[in-house]
């Protein structure tokens, strides 16, 4: 709020510079005669006496009937609750900000000419629209023993928005200060006004309802905890890092999903440069290379019969569906690597075919997904409480908190994959790690026309970037040969090219009406504005 109001006094600050420049070319001019009365009354508030708690500046908004009432409003407030409170009525053009710096100002004058004390003193301001009886700012500002206590900042903002500006929007001046004077002389006496909120959190928020929240909580957390040992765990130890495949057999889509437990995007542009090594197709250039990127791929489709297995299969026909003439374009290619496509039913089939996917795993993962959510719930709720005036609620939001975080991380953590998934998987893993390793101590001993497509099923091709890189370059002595054309390509003009690793991966491996203000006085105490 402090910064809010400080922006505010900046931008006022330009505002009556401005003014000021403008005053100073008019008065040059000789026409400082003609400004209107709107303009003049921003400069003070003339005219305070000592015994006059209520000025009616525009002459029209107060009947002298009207006066009296909150004159005499406003004298048994001062003996009532020692409240020093002046109502100040005037026709001027401004805004929320510039009624709160005002509304500060005219205390401040109220309490030099009176000699009242400062941190007992208040006043009511209202500029109204000139020209327009609907149209009105607000504000109050009341001394520091008031704005410490019973009457805080939010406070004196409702009594803003709830009490002096609805009566302004029907132009009655008289029922909007008598609302606010009444709310204001309540909230000295009482304070703000009870909600069934604070009644909360002074009944059942500070008796059981603390202990009855840490119950749940710590029996969720027990919970928690109880669910998740029962994960399935490996009983082959973790291996060490490996550049060998375990086996040849295993398509690099299957692999990549033993490594992350389910079938992954990742697999397809792996399936594909496998199926590119086998010669079943070729990549061609799609789009030119230009200033900024390297251009992107097409595929030819070649010879089906080179492709091996379900999953190759698989993604030729996701091909297929989309090639003209047995080529399929770079904006098809992209469509294709959002997702797994058809290869997800495929590798899901056979994890669970294999036994690789424990029964009711899914069942543990969202019970512990839900105790997570429990505690949130418990802790958003615990902390309205306890800013509400129940500080031992804090007890239960801490430990509410916590079990968020344990039911959710648990719930992200637990496998869904059988003591048999977890020890075929753990070969892949150390194979995958061996790749990544390999790849941060730079060694060229892992050969890329081999280990290709597993490591871009393994989404490890950011490692190898630089090396993807040379070893597409034209003037590589030995480029990847999955990226080398063959010469009687449509675009080869007679000799082989050698296609950049960015065009490859450029497709697959891409990674209101009213308003409010209110802030602290510089001598003490806080105010409040708002308009219609």
């Amino acid at each position: 709020m402090d910064a809010f109001l400080e922006t505010s006094r900046r931008r006022n600050f330009h505002r009556r510079v401005a003014a000021a420049v403008l005053m100073a070319l008019i008065a040059s001019f000789g026409l400082v005669g003609c400004s209107d009365d709107s303009s003049g009354g921003d400069a003070g508030f003339e005219g305070l006496t000592s015994g006059q708690r209520v000025y009616d500046r525009t002459g029209f908004s107060l009947n002298p009937a009207q006066t009296a009432d909150i004159q005499r409003q406003l004298e048994n407030l001062k003996s009532d609750t020692g409240a020093d409170v002046i109502a100040y009525v005037r026709e001027l053009d401004a805004d929320p900000d510039d009624t709160l710096d005002q509304v500060e100002d005219l205390q401040q004058r109220w309490v030099s000419l009176t000699g009242v004390d400062q941190d007992t003193a208040g006043a009511i301001l209202i500029n109204r629209e000139p020209g327009k009886i609907d149209e009105a700012r607000a504000g109050i500002f009341v001394g520091a023993t008031y704005d410490d206590g019973n009457v805080p900042r939010d406070e004196q903002e409702a009594i803003i928005e709830d009490a002096l500006i609805p009566p302004l929007r029907d132009g009655d001046v008289a029922r909007s200060l008598t609302a606010g004077i009444d709310r204001l002389a309540t909230d000295i006496r009482t304070g703000p006004p009870v909600t069934a909120l604070d009644r909360f959190a002074d009944g059942p928020g500070s008796t059981w309802l603390p202990w009855a929240g840490s119950v749940i909580a710590l029996l969720g957390l027990l919970l928690v905890g109880a669910v998740f040992r029962g994960r399935a765990k490996p009983t082959v130890s973790q291996q060490y890092p490996t550049t060998v495949r375990p086996d040849q057999a295993t398509d690099a889509a299957y692999a990549t999903a033993l490594v992350h437990r389910s079938a992954q995007p990742s697999g397809v542009p792996g399936t594909v440069l496998a199926l590119a090594t086998a010669d079943a197709l070729t990549f061609e250039q799609d789009k030119k290379p230009g200033k900024v990127d390297k251009g992107t791929v097409k595929i030819r489709l070649v010879d089906r019969t080179r492709a091996r297995g379900e999953v190759q299969q698989a993604v030729w026909s996701m091909l297929a569906e989309r090639a003209e003439n047995d080529v399929v374009p770079g904006d098809e290619l992209k469509k294709i690597a959002r997702g797994p496509g058809a290869t997800k039913e495929l590798v899901e089939n056979t994890l669970r075919a294999s036994g690789f996917v424990a029964d009711g795993s899914r069942r543990r993962r969202t019970a512990l997904a839900g105790l997570g959510l429990l505690g949130g719930a418990l802790a958003i709720g615990g902390i309205a409480v306890a800013t509400s005036g129940a500080p031992t609620m804090w007890l239960a939001v801490v430990l509410s908190g916590l079990l968020f975080v344990a039911g959710l991380w648990t719930a992200i953590a637990y496998s869904r994959f059988s003591v048999a998934g977890l020890d075929a998987s753990r070969p892949w893993e150390a194979y995958r790690d061996g790749l990544k390793q390999a790849a941060k101590d730079n060694d060229e001993s892992v050969d890329l026309n081999v280990a290709l497509p597993d490591i871009v099923a393994f989404g490890l091709a950011p490692f190898f970037r630089k090396r993807l890189a040379a070893a597409t370059d034209p003037g590589s002595d030995t480029p990847l040969r999955a990226f080398t054309s063959p010469a009687d390509a449509d675009y080869a003009a007679g000799v082989p090219v050698v296609l950049p690793w960015s065009a490859f991966s450029g497709v697959f491996v891409s990674s209101s009406s009213g308003s409010v203000a209110s802030g602290g006085g510089a001598g003490g105490g806080g105010g409040a504005a708002g308009s219609t």
